[in-house]
């Protein structure tokens, strides 16, 4: 038979019911607009970055040394099997005239480490300087700047004639540490080789060789750059006694020359090689060698750390998005196939074969499943992978030289999946319906048939229940499939609400908890090896100043743990006050769960939270940390405190003894000022570092800048999740707990509904006799999203901060009241819909009978 009639047929059938078509496309849209735009996201940023990296053949590491890299230092690099390149370099900290701005001044580096040019052109003598393009606003093109201590640079003035972007320095607010102004470089700057005056090098950078085929963001890549940086450190390491016998003894002779020109002028001739040097004259430190790999740059992690944290969001979030979609599409296919029963069998009387009748249904729900896949997969690929990355370079001086790249895998799974829950659902239902014989099929499906519920068996519940409270339990049991599908709808929109919600307020606050109540002071200030009297006595006047409150003297070093599962390098503060009872008013240290003070025992340690997750340590627990060295020191755990950045290792000096087998002396300095505003820290950090007693401060409103631009960025992203299951939230409650539910009620129960408006029940009585059952399904749906949500909220907080912080894990009650409030206004919108609709039902039409 001609199939041109079935062709006409399945228009209609979309058009006369619009609605429930637009709501399958726009929950397969939803579903695949999130998981495309989250899988996206983090291989976007990592193409990006990567492909920077490459353009600039950023190094994998980068060497100093407090003496220098003089030229064995320079063979030994050289001749290691795993370099492949090595790029030897100056760099001198300044501060600018008339400014308390900090520059870090670097030798142009053409080869390893690149510098791309945005304005002007790069330093062609040894005269002219280029600045970093953040600097823009301050400096301008031809400017002369005069530096106030040049140190090893040639001139002190310089004429600006470019601005530059580093490829070392990705983070806009955390460039690094210095020992002049307030402790924190403003920028960095670029001039020429010829500009400097120094025998040794000050950096090397190195490429190795079996790092350029792996990806720059993944473990294998991390893992493999640790163990070919710890063969060069040991290596260079070889080198320390024989530099530091070279240093002695220069220092030695320039003491024999001074000593024996004094002794000249008494009129004692003496030959220097016959004066003895004293052991307390020489007081050099003994030369060591730091090297760091790209992990070390803060911009870089935190780069890669965002990337990876978009990806954990993308394997949870959309996920349960599609579980739902897939859920209310699979039911409204199955209404849709239900309510066609009659022109079904219609069809199967006139001759039509089953093929030919499914093509409706094919049509239907195929066209909805494509539909509802490209319209999300073009924002998924497009408008949210943008808004993502633009959140999270805010802070990165990679700029908006991003790109969206396309894979076939997110469109694919999308659309398998949208394909799976309306295409092949809508099938095997109109499989089921073929199989009935015209004549069943050209009646009205038989009601499903009444019968007792578990709350009759209990009598004195039961007795007191209303009429209108008993036929809702009824039909609430009476129909459990659409029960389920109402609570898990409900349930799956409420739960990702809460998740949303939760994260949100587990971002917010931790940095007040962090540098207000844990963390009290403002500085860590550290002193130089060697401090004269003079120095100290500047320093200690300082400290007597009203602009400071609290001092408290402690051992600061920094240990380092490598994580082989996740390949990175993680840096842990050991901090021992020198006074125990003191140091509270500097950091609290407590338990976050139950607020139990901890006190610094005299056996064992006290370290952070985060620490003890990623080591699997608790109390009780022995961990193992490296020094700059490479010596390993063993820990025992006696508790964990909270601590929200950064990795902590705090004892007494007792234990530090102990447990390094050195004696304890303090090297730094946990500072309060009267004023906690970055500007006023920024003025004690200068007056100390004035005195010349302390070298470099760690401001915690730098820490506190780290830990907004974790929050910041990720704040942006949970919006848009927030938003999308608000979305989602309508949508299912329209289709599936509403408009949806109610028009299958009242097309199985309009007689029903006729007759009780007939026996008089009112308007509102009637709209209530019906839609108490949406009211308590999404109820008991609110209910269960509320567990739902805890868990996944608590699985998404622990996962998705990177292992340097972690974020509140605590669920607080208003996230709970909001995530009901949005499905509840929703519920209570579209209950005046249905309202309007029972009142134009026909009574006398819906009362005749149709058999």
């Amino acid at each position: 038979m001609r199939k041109t009639i079935l062709y006409k047929d399945a228009l209609p059938a979309i058009t006369h019911s619009l609605g429930r078509y637009i709501a399958i496309i726009l929950l397969i849209g939803l579903g695949t607009f999130a998981f495309v735009g989250l899988k996206m996201a983090g291989p976007d940023m990592r193409a990006t970055g990567g492909n920077f990296f490459n353009k600039h053949n950023l190094a994998d590491v980068t060497i100093t040394s407090n003496y220098g890299i003089n030229s064995t230092d320079r063979a030994t690099i050289r001749n290691l099997p795993e370099v492949k390149e090595a790029a030897f370099g100056y760099f001198q900290d300044v501060r600018v005239k008339n400014s308390h701005d900090t520059l870090r001044v670097f030798s142009q580096s053409n080869n390893i480490s690149s510098y791309e040019l945005i304005k002007g052109h790069f330093p062609d003598n040894k005269r002219e300087i280029a600045l970093s393009y953040l600097l823009k606003k301050k400096y301008h093109l031809g400017q002369q700047i005069t530096f106030s201590k040049p140190g090893i640079l040639k001139n002190k003035t310089y004429r600006v004639v470019g601005f530059v972007k580093s490829s070392e320095f990705l983070d806009k607010n955390q460039i690094g540490q210095t020992n002049i102004g307030n402790g924190r470089l403003t920028g960095i700057a670029v001039t020429s080789h010829n500009a400097f005056a120094s025998p040794v090098y000050q950096v090397s950078r190195v490429t190795f060789k079996n790092t350029a085929s792996l990806s720059p963001f993944s473990v294998a890549y991390r893992n493999r750059v640790y163990r070919d940086q710890d063969k060069l450190q040991k290596a260079l390491n070889k080198n320390r006694r024989d530099k530091y016998n070279k240093y002695v003894a220069l220092y030695k002779a320039q003491y024999r020359q001074k000593a024996a020109r004094q002794l000249l002028k008494k009129g004692i001739p003496i030959n220097p090689n016959q004066i003895e040097v004293p052991k307390n004259k020489i007081k050099i430190a003994y030369p060591s060698y730091t090297i760091n790999g790209r992990e070390e740059s803060q911009g870089y992690s935190s780069y890669r750390a965002d990337s990876e944290r978009v990806e954990v969001l993308a394997n949870v979030f959309p996920v349960f998005l599609f579980a739902v979609a897939a859920l209310v599409s699979l039911t409204t296919m199955m209404r849709f196939v239900e309510e066609e029963r009659t022109n079904i069998g219609t069809l199967k009387a006139l001759g039509y074969g089953n093929g030919a009748i499914a093509i409706k249904f094919l049509l239907y729900s195929t066209s909805a499943a494509i539909l509802g896949v490209v319209l999300g997969s073009i924002l998924g690929y497009t408008f949210l992978p943008d808004l993502i990355i633009k959140a999270y370079l805010a802070s990165s001086t990679l700029g908006t030289g991003y790109q969206l790249n396309f894979a076939w895998g997110p469109l694919l799974i999308s659309l398998a999946v949208a394909l799976l829950s309306t295409t092949v659902i809508s099938m095997l239902t109109l499989w089921q319906t073929l199989r009935e014989q015209p004549s069943a099929l050209l009646l009205p499906k038989p009601p499903k048939n009444g019968s007792r519920i578990m709350l009759e068996h209990i009598p004195w519940l039961w007795r007191y229940m209303s009429f209108s409270a008993k036929v809702t339990a009824r039909n609430i049991f009476r129909y459990k499939s659409r029960m389920l599908m109402t609570i898990l709808g409900v349930a799956g929109c409420t739960g990702l609400l809460v998740m949303g919600f939760g994260i949100r307020d587990s971002l917010q606050g931790i940095g007040h908890i962090q540098y207000n109540d844990v963390q009290k002071n403002d500085i860590i200030a550290l002193k130089p090896s060697d401090v004269t009297k003079k120095e100290e006595r500047k320093l200690t006047q300082i400290f007597k100043e009203k602009a400071i409150t609290q001092v408290n003297a402690v051992q600061y070093q920094q240990l380092s743990k490598h994580l082989k599962n996740s390949g990175s390098t993680e840096n842990v503060s050991l901090i021992a006050p020198k006074d125990t009872k003191t140091f509270r008013k500097s950091i609290n240290l407590w338990q976050r769960q139950d607020k139990k003070k901890l006190i610094l025992p005299q056996n064992g340690v006290i370290i952070s939270e985060k620490l003890a997750t990623i080591l699997n340590a608790k109390k009780g627990s022995t961990i193992s940390l490296k020094n700059s060295h490479g010596k390993i020191y063993h820990f025992k755990v006696s508790g964990i405190c909270e601590m929200y950045l950064g990795h902590y290792l705090f004892m007494s000096p007792r234990e530090y003894e102990k447990a390094t087998g050195k004696k304890y002396s303090a090297n730094a300095y946990l500072v309060t000022t009267k004023k906690h505003d970055p500007a006023y820290v920024n003025k004690v950090s200068r007056q100390l570092v004035k005195t010349a007693a302390i070298e470099t401060i760690v401001s915690n409103s730098s820490n506190r800048k780290l830990l907004g631009s974790f929050t910041g960025s990720l704040n942006e992203v949970i919006f848009i999740l927030i938003l999308i299951s608000g979305m989602l939230a309508l949508v299912v409650i329209y289709n599936l707990t509403n408009i949806n539910l109610t028009n299958i009620n009242v097309a199985e129960r309009i007689r029903e509904l006729s007759t009780i408006k007939v026996l008089g029940f009112y308007d509102n009585e009637t709209t209530m006799y019906i839609y108490r059952e949406t009211i308590i399904l999404s109820l008991l749906g609110t209910l269960v999203g509320f567990g739902f949500g805890w868990w996944l909220h608590y699985f998404i907080i622990t996962s998705l901060p990177p292992d340097v912080a972690m974020f509140d894990p605590n669920m607080y009650p208003l996230n709970f009241v909001f995530s009901a409030l949005i499905p509840a206004l929703i519920t209570a919108a579209l209950a005046i819909v249905v309202h309007h609709k029972i009142k134009k039902i026909n009574m006398l039409d819906a009362l005749s009978s149709i058999d």
